[in-house]
């Protein structure tokens, strides 16, 4: 690909140019694809690099090649069951991107993007989802607490027939990953996954917490349910991430989470990157079926007594 201001620097703190992000998204394109085709995605980009702000785009340019779906969703929730992926003229939409081919990423980077986002739905099936994401965001400080969140939050869903990975996000805490197969509404996963996650914080109310408002949260972690709402997106694995040493999310073993940084890869570990074994992919092939774990949580959380209430981040 000819690279538009290839010398742009992109990453100040290494020296990393905008020639640098591209190669790594031409590099990481068969590893890092199978986890954004078919999704319509977000995109976060710094068109000036680090240097500058950035921001997020998730409606299309009209610059952008056709080999790049248009892919329609209603900015009105309420309509988005009827009409995500069909158009119309009677309600405003988000025109999301969807890649087709592994050369839309490195597309994507001379665009100035650094950070892919994506849902945890494809576009095909946009109200089912096909896996559910536990995002761990710790305390400042030492990664053990976050740690050992990830394993306890592992060991509650392989209690209710869910196996997992964990992602190092590259910034400061893990996702833990679950693919499911795509039987179970949308809405009916984001109301289990919140209500699994206020009995893991009343289970563990010492390490773990709901609070949305960081202040409130003390030196506990946050079990973020919110990544499984309808078209609400996560980053992609291996994505880089936007932060000083061109970190990367990248899915990791068990084994590994003991002795592996959140932000331990960055662009400079890709031929390490494709030399490993993609634990997420590996275990997408034989998804879980989510609908015992919605079933036994639902009545773990009728008998608790607790009362679910609809979230609202801006009254929490």
């Amino acid at each position: 690909m000819e690279v538009s201001n290839p010398d742009r620097l992109v990453f100040p703190e290494i020296g990393g140019t905008k020639r640098d992000v591209v190669a790594y998204y031409e590099r990481m394109a068969p590893r890092a694809f199978p986890h954004v085709a078919g999704r319509p995605v977000s995109i976060r980009r710094y068109p000036k690099g680090l240097a500058a702000a950035g921001f997020f785009q998730k409606n299309v340019p009209a610059h952008y090649p056709p080999s790049i779906d248009r892919f329609p969703v209603p900015r009105n929730r309420a309509a988005s069951k009827k009409h995500a992926g069909k158009g119309g003229k009677d309600q405003e939409f988000t025109v999301y991107p969807i890649l087709r081919e592994p050369g839309h990423l490195a597309y994507l980077a001379n665009q100035g993007a650094i950070e892919i986002h994506a849902p945890t739905s494809l576009a095909a099936d946009l109200l089912h989802p096909d896996r559910i994401v536990i995002d761990l965001d710790p305390p400042p400080g030492s990664f053990a607490r976050v740690r050992r969140a990830a394993s306890v939050v592992r060991d509650a869903l392989g209690a209710h027939g869910l196996a997992s990975v964990p992602v190092a996000t590259g910034s400061k805490g893990y996702h833990v990953v679950a693919p499911i197969r795509p039987s179970v509404e949308s809405e009916t996963i984001a109301a289990a996954v919140q209500k699994f996650a206020a009995l893991l914080a009343a289970r563990h109310g010492e390490e773990l917490t709901i609070v949305f408002r960081v202040a409130l949260r003390g030196e506990r972690v946050f079990v973020d349910w919110l990544r499984n709402t309808p078209i609400a997106t996560v980053v992609a694995p291996y994505s880089l991430r936007a932060r000083p040493r061109a970190p990367v999310a990248t899915p990791l073993d068990w084994a590994e989470i003991e002795t592996t940084d959140p932000d331990a890869f960055t662009i400079a570990d890709v031929e390490r990157l494709l030399d490993r074994p993609d634990p997420l992919a590996d275990l997408a092939s034989t998804p879980s079926d989510a609908a015992r774990f919605v079933a036994e949580i639902d009545a773990a959380f009728e008998a608790s007594g607790f009362v679910f209430e609809t979230f609202d981040r801006f009254r929490s």
